[in-house]
């Protein structure tokens, strides 16, 4: 583990968040064989179709949209909460474009950086270099993706604003002291440094009775359609979120 106190703290605040989100400092190999791993400086189009090819072996009932929105949330969910964890609990960054995942069997769990190296500056400014090097990833993963497969910008803009949006709603829950106007106003910044379009605010709420920030999302990710799984509480296909 690394003894910058930056990373020390942003590993141990990953884990506290979820045991899936495992953090190391690790130095690059000198040839990027190994299929397991995910990084912005090596061909990935293979990985990425493997672990698309696994969810389909897994879940071959769901069919083919669900098997790329899955795995298009597998790829981004880590470099996401990782900019979320370091700006607003160490006020910091570190380039998440350069981010390493470890595939999983179906999952992308585990990352790394090569270098302690991150910036401290204002929140506005982290989040929007947090924009940009998260943009310069997803682009990367959808031009190794679109080797094999169809995948517009336009999909993963609306996956990628849900994503922004729901740390957002669980930032709240972990810090509930944040008032939901500030909240709002970051949800707002994150879309603008991410370029995603401000209609996606229309998804965030006040609970009325709970005084809880709630999410309804602007993509469903499919999952009902395994076998045994239901719409998700924030779905826009749920019942309760139909206006």
């Amino acid at each position: 583990m690394s003894t910058d106190p930056f990373f020390e703290h942003l590993f141990d605040y990953s884990k506290q968040v979820t045991p899936y989100l495992s953090g190391s400092i690790a130095p690059m190999p000198e040839e990027f064989s190994n299929e397991y791993f995910l990084h912005i400086d090596y061909p990935c189009s293979q990985n990425i179709q493997q672990l698309y090819k696994s969810i389909e072996r897994a879940h071959p009932e769901a069919g083919s949209a669900y098997w790329l929105t899955r795995t298009w949330d597998l790829l981004c969910w880590q470099p996401v909460y990782v900019s979320f964890i370091s700006i607003y609990a160490l006020h910091g960054l570190p380039n998440v474009a350069h981010i390493r995942q470890e595939i999983q069997s179906q999952f992308v769990a585990g990352y790394s950086f090569d270098s302690t190296d991150h910036i401290h500056a204002s929140e506005a400014e982290l989040i929007e270099k947090a924009g940009k090097q998260l943009q310069q990833l997803f682009a990367f993963f959808r031009e190794e993706m679109s080797q094999w497969t169809r995948i517009r910008p336009g999909f993963t803009n609306h996956l990628f604003a849900d994503g922004i949006l729901g740390c957002l709603v669980k930032l709240s829950n972990f810090a509930p002291q944040m008032p939901n106007a500030y909240l709002i106003e970051q949800a707002s910044l994150w879309l603008s440094a991410c370029n995603l379009s401000e209609k996606h605010l229309n998804g965030l709420s006040v609970n009325e009775e709970s005084g809880d920030l709630t999410l309804v999302r602007t993509s469903c990710c499919l999952v009902y359609k395994c076998d045994g799984r239901e719409l998700c509480l924030d779905c826009p296909r749920h019942p309760e979120n139909k206006r």
